[in-house]
């Protein structure tokens, strides 16, 4: 699926090598192909608006193997994925230890996995484990755009040594950002987001909404199984939310006291209905 899904322009990066870079426009586009393989088509009513199968677009669509292991013992960690056989060293269970891993495998730290389906507990690492998956299958659809010859620069250095878990991810720090948006993109599509919201635009006051954009940023990071700050970030990236100060608050659904008036009544020894 995933090879030239589109084009991007390469530049040289701070580690002296040629990155690729992708606008915002990019990435969306890089999104509704990839969701469009993945779905047939992006539904276009509120009502079949439903979390994205992040776990069956990894399997089915990119052709990952997903797994869970402990990948560090302090929890930091919560994915990583692989594009050719990887040898890489983790610090777990305190001590070293390295571990071969197959191309194409996903690997999320098991401090993130599902409960089971027979009397399990509720799964509050949802939304976290949803998101690290997306955000793994971003590095590889992002991997699968760059030219044949930078990716066997990429197999031949990750396949030749051992390499220590921090190391790899260190290598990837140029393409985080990016593998952000993304994820966002996948969970959260831009159509989904326009169906949910209606008309609506959400305002952030520092860190606080009002109550009716609470309720709307409630329900709509419910349908979409991401959690309220994913959500927000992603309303601000597409511009559908504004940021205010916290002093600029303001709720419709307040009942407000003047005190003005309240001050003239109790001067006056009466009471103010």
């Amino acid at each position: 699926m995933a090879d030239r899904i589109i084009s991007g322009s390469w530049n040289d990066g701070h580690r002296k090598e040629r990155v690729m870079k992708l606008s915002q426009n990019d990435i969306e586009n890089c999104a509704i192909t990839a969701l469009n393989s993945f779905m047939s088509a992006i539904p276009n009513k509120v009502e079949w608006v439903k979390p994205i199968l992040i776990d069956n677009f990894a399997i089915y669509t990119l052709g990952l193997s997903l797994d869970y292991t402990r990948l560090c013992d302090d929890g930091k960690m919560l994915g990583i994925t692989t594009y050719c056989d990887t040898k890489i060293e983790l610090y777990r269970y305190l001590r070293k230890e390295t571990i071969s891993v197959p191309k194409n495998m996903l690997l999320i730290n098991e401090s993130l996995k599902p409960p089971s389906l027979l009397g399990g507990q509720p799964d509050s690492e949802r939304t976290r484990r949803r998101f690290t998956i997306a955000h793994e299958c971003a590095h590889q659809i992002l991997y699968r755009m760059i030219p044949d010859e930078k990716r066997r620069e990429y197999d031949l250095r990750y396949s030749a040594r051992v390499i220590s878990i921090q190391e790899y991810k260190n290598m990837e720090d140029w393409l985080e950002w990016q593998s952000n948006i993304l994820a966002a993109a996948l969970l959260m599509p831009k159509k989904y987001i326009e169906l949910l919201l209606g008309n609506r635009r959400v305002t952030i006051y520092g860190k606080r909404l009002n109550r009716p954009d609470g309720l709307l940023v409630a329900n709509m990071s419910n349908r979409l199984a991401v959690s309220r700050t994913a959500l927000l970030l992603r309303l601000r990236q597409l511009e559908y939310a504004k940021a205010l100060p916290a002093e600029a608050y303001f709720d419709p659904t307040d009942i407000e006291r003047d005190d003005e008036i309240y001050a003239v009544a109790e001067i006056g020894g009466g009471v103010c209905a």
